[in-house]
């Protein structure tokens, strides 16, 4: 398959939703039921990406209220709680934490593809490449890659290898 046809470029989405550090939850979740979005990336004072929240995390949080005692103080506000104490900032890999996950638009459809079943994850915040090492966990968000969209892609591209309309492909 040509490489600039399986490039995360072509399955990425422009249509996403920031919020601040700084935000509530209630805030968060507005925005993501209001765009009929699954995640808001969340992003510090620079517009560089901090963090992603995805229902998935608001669940969760959800969860451990349900559990915890009558009266704990724990429970979160949706109106107080900030989306900074909620959004997923990274992973932990052999014990190491790691940088929230991410993809650049010239990586390969397969490879973010594998990367998102193996985490079961189902967006991938797609950033610029930095030129510094000085940035290298903040990032300027660049697009969103939706796991379906993948499929698509892919899915496209062979329809079209298979009519010959894809050049180079034999």
């Amino acid at each position: 398959m040509p490489r600039l046809l399986s490039q995360v470029s072509r399955a990425m989405s422009k249509n996403y939703v920031k919020v601040s550090l700084a935000s509530t939850l209630k805030e968060a979740i507005e925005c993501m039921h209001n765009s009929k979005q699954n995640c808001v990336l969340v992003v510090d004072d620079e517009d560089l990406l901090d963090g992603m929240l995805t229902y998935g995390d608001i669940r969760r949080l959800s969860n451990k209220s349900d559990e915890a005692p009558i009266g704990d103080s724990t429970i979160t506000d949706v109106n107080t709680c900030l989306v900074s104490s909620v959004c997923t900032r990274g992973i932990s890999y052999r014990g190491q934490d790691r940088g929230l996950l991410t993809c650049y638009p010239d990586t390969d459809l397969a490879i973010a593809k594998e990367l998102m079943e193996a985490k079961g994850i189902k967006q991938l915040p797609v950033v610029q490449r930095c030129r510094g090492f000085w940035k290298e966990r903040k990032r300027r968000i660049v697009a969103i890659l939706h796991y379906d969209s993948i499929r698509n892609c892919l899915s496209a591209i062979v329809g079209m290898m298979a009519f010959g309309l894809v050049v180079g492909a034999s």
